[in-house]
């Protein structure tokens, strides 16, 4: 939950910082970056990458009808370890 909390509020908690805790945060969540023809590109730590990469799909389904669906999906993924029969194909244990 801190996490998600961090990430929620990250922008507006690393305005507030002085430089020194600026690069303390950025070192925490970024693992690699670097500046080539005017372009930041940046690799995040987990779990910041999953979020971000969670994000990115959220905003291409965003709008449409099945938007929440497909936020859920994002997360849930498949088949959980207990199935609803009415949901989910049920496994054999022969």
């Amino acid at each position: 939950m801190r996490v998600l909390e961090l990430a929620k509020n990250a922008q507006r908690l690393f305005d507030k910082q002085e430089p020194r805790e600026k690069r303390r945060f950025l070192n925490f969540v970024v693992s690699n970056s670097s500046w080539r023809d005017g372009e930041l590109s940046v690799s995040l730590r987990q779990p910041f990458d999953l979020l971000a990469d969670t994000a990115a799909q959220a905003a291409q389904v965003e709008g449409s009808e099945d938007a929440d669906l497909a936020k859920r999906e994002i997360w849930l993924g498949g088949r959980d370890s207990n199935p609803d029969n009415l949901l989910q194909r049920q496994v054999s244990y022969r």
